[in-house]
């Protein structure tokens, strides 16, 4: 099949996944997620990854979470930094823990590869989350706010790990091994130059751009800043999405915010993101792995406890509810590019072996496709208790008038 006719199929098919998924009251995402694996090497094997379709899908996570910061609140995320923080650390801990223990206790494995298999679940994508929390309303809520912070940070810590487990146990030629503090510079020194670029530049750039005499020229200046950023993290060593994410949150601190973030929407929604959310269910495949079921259930079922707690617990010690403290453990089940980066690094150094990769590929597409139905039931039950707490001082009310 040709790339025009792939794309004709997963634009038609992802519409239709998207309106039946809604239909059926679940994310719409799951409906584009499901149209993946149905078209894919898994059953119809209409379509397989290829070149197109990864790097469509790749342009399509880069504009989606464009999108999230182009829409975010700078001073929301910056105002729950201390549970962000505290979310990511404990989402780190307990899945890596517990993984490498399940690994090593049931399954007998070296704890050098127990460790990169609980570290590769550590790893948290809100690529996912972030459609959910959209599609609900909910993305710049305190819970919303939290997740993203979290992401941020989660990022971060994923690499430090990375960086010291493989300069401890790492083998492979394919993975270089210079000192820790030498792999974090350059993440430090993207932070900083994200603020220095997102303070002065950005406003900048995009008042001069919009005055040339040319068609469109502020969404092209803001699809400019989204590539270039992207591009800036990768050189740095960190993910594109996250440099995406950056400068959309750098674009919501300006006057052309409102304007932009519906035309990039119209782009990313159109074409990139439907590709994004089939690319994912094309890695599936149910062969060879018949061995490994009990393996695969069992790392899924801690790979979602292990981040639901740990959110959790992050969540309550910041004082919310149990309610939104659930919203916030099941916004960071979602894995995606960074666990798909620690497995790649981890299979280079020779750390896990390809059966061990391939699980962890199924792994994290299914609890991405289990996370927007998890979190999409604690954020209706988040709005009950709202309107249950409302409603109270109504009954008391009535009751009070009533004695009277």
């Amino acid at each position: 099949m040709t790339y025009l006719g792939q794309l004709v199929l997963i634009l038609l098919c992802t519409k239709i996944g998207a309106h039946v998924a809604s239909r059926l009251h679940l994310p719409s995402v799951i409906g584009e997620l499901l149209v993946g694996v149905l078209v894919g090497p898994a059953v119809l094997h209409l379509l397989v990854p290829n070149t197109f379709n990864h790097y469509f899908s790749e342009i399509g996570v880069i504009v989606l979470m464009f999108i999230a910061g182009l829409e975010g609140n700078l001073h929301l995320l910056l105002r729950y930094w201390r549970p962000a923080l505290t979310v990511a650390v404990l989402g780190v801990i307990f899945p890596t823990v517990t993984a490498a223990l399940l690994c090593v206790g049931v399954f007998h494995l070296a704890w050098t590869t127990a460790i990169f298999l609980g570290l590769i679940l550590s790893a948290t994508s809100v690529s996912i989350t972030v459609q959910v929390l959209k599609e609900m309303g909910r993305l710049n809520s305190r819970e919303g706010a939290i997740i993203l912070g979290a992401a941020v940070a989660d990022d971060i810590i994923c690499v430090i790990l990375l960086g010291l487990c493989v300069s401890i146990f790492g083998s492979g030629a394919n993975v270089q091994q210079g000192s820790l503090a030498l792999m974090l510079l350059p993440k430090i020194g993207f932070f900083i130059l994200m603020f220095i670029l997102g303070k002065w530049a950005v406003p900048r750039f995009l008042k001069y751009f919009s005055q040339l005499r040319a068609s469109e020229n502020s969404a092209a200046a803001a699809m400019i800043l989204c590539f270039g950023f992207a591009a800036l993290a990768t050189a740095m060593g960190m993910s594109d999405v996250l440099g995406a994410y950056f400068a959309g949150l750098a674009i919501s601190e300006t006057q052309y915010a409102t304007k932009l973030a519906p035309k990039i929407e119209t782009i990313g929604y159109a074409v990139f993101i439907p590709v994004f959310f089939v690319s994912i269910g094309l890695n599936i495949t149910f062969k060879g792995l018949q061995n490994d079921v009990i393996f695969i259930i069992a790392l899924i079922i801690v790979a979602i406890i292990g981040k639901q707690i740990g959110g959790v617990l992050g969540a309550k010690l910041f004082g919310l509810t149990w309610s939104q403290a659930n919203v916030v453990g099941a916004g960071m089940i979602s894995r995606g590019e960074m666990a798909l980066v620690v497995a790649n690094v981890a299979l280079g150094a020779r750390l896990i072996d390809q059966n061990h990769y391939t699980a962890m590929i199924l792994v994290t597409v299914i609890t991405t496709l289990l996370a927007p139905v998890i979190l999409k039931l604690f954020i209706q039950q988040t709005a009950k208790t709202r309107e249950q707490r409302q409603a109270t001082p109504t009954k008391i009310l009535k009751v009070h008038e009533v004695k009277q």
